[in-house]
């Protein structure tokens, strides 16, 4: 029975509590009106809201900004590309048509309070004869009509943050899975896109292996075999694998730098990192490193660099 009546007396205490609410409003009389707004009260709020319904509008895209800034640092954090299929189908869902608009919100959102933006990704280099011929027969077919278009679609996070401020000091490695993993993630790619690069661009597989016989990186690479590493820079669009069957068993392996690969490890980036690697220099070093890096604007490329090493 104690159950039934500790019941009943919460019931009894709640009667009387709004018994005793219902005696002070009695005693309070027309003064408790007092808590219902005036009808010109709610006339005049209502001349605050735009009658064209703005408002609502803006508050829709500023939401839907917020979930396109999420999205991308999403895909960015997984090393994956923010595609436009994938903002129209996460994001905007049957806004299609407000692509422009909030993909310009979100681009502002970005750099004002991350330092970074949403850049294009190049496509992917057509590397065998039969992606060659592909590329060939489209383009012969788009002759005299509408031109194909070269977007990719795929975008990725770069920093926006003025060079001073991306030393090593002030922005650290992630720390997912954890610094240090990052860091040698980071600095393997760099130095493979760099080989690559300086190799002309592609790389057969006999000899990046060579390379890494050299480098020792079975017992120097920490993180991972170095098979899964390259498979995951693959993955990640630093490096492409192209393999080319052939009829009597022995495919043609070859490497190149990929898209993402391309755009966060630039040939300015390169020359930096060969140049600290070298250590001292000769006196024409950076005239040849440049050249092979084909880059165009040598000269201002060295002054910057000297300038970051006074520094």
């Amino acid at each position: 029975m104690a159950p039934a009546q500790s019941s009943g007396r919460r019931r009894s205490n709640i009667r009387s509590r709004v018994d005793d609410d219902d005696d002070d409003d009695n005693s309070r009389g027309p003064a408790s009106t007092s808590r219902h707004r005036p009808a010109a009260d709610d006339s005049g709020d209502d001349a605050d809201v735009p009658m064209d319904g703005s408002f609502a509008d803006d508050t829709a895209d500023d939401q839907l900004v917020k979930k396109l800034v999420r999205y991308a640092l999403a895909c960015e954090y997984a090393r994956l590309p923010i595609r436009r299929d994938g903002i129209r189908e996460k994001v905007l869902g049957n806004n299609s048509r407000a692509f422009k608009r909030i993909f310009d919100g979100a681009q502002a959102q970005l750099r004002h309070v991350f330092g970074m933006e949403m850049t294009e990704l190049p496509a992917k280099e057509k590397r065998t004869l039969k992606e060659r011929q592909k590329a060939t027969a489209r383009k012969a077919a788009t002759q005299g009509g509408t031109s194909a278009s070269t977007s990719t679609g795929t975008y990725i996070l770069v920093s926006t943050l003025p060079a001073p401020y991306r030393a090593q000091t002030i922005v650290d490695p992630a720390r997912a899975p954890s610094a240090h993993d990052e860091a040698t993630y980071v600095a393997f790619y760099t130095l493979i896109i760099s080989v690559i690069t300086l190799s002309g661009g592609e790389l057969s597989d006999s000899k990046l292996k060579r390379y890494l016989t050299r480098l020792n990186a079975g017992q120097n690479l920490p993180i991972d075999s170095t098979e899964n590493v390259l498979q995951r820079m693959v993955k990640h669009g630093y490096l492409d694998k192209t393999v080319e069957r052939a009829t009597d068993g022995d495919d043609m392996i070859s490497w190149a730098v990929g898209p993402r690969g391309r755009v966060e490890v630039p040939p300015q980036s390169i020359a930096t990192f060969v140049r600290q690697v070298y250590g001292q220099v000769p006196d024409d070093f950076d005239k040849k490193l440049h050249k092979s890096l084909g880059l165009q604007n040598a000269a201002a490329v060295e002054q910057a660099d000297s300038s970051s090493r006074r520094d």
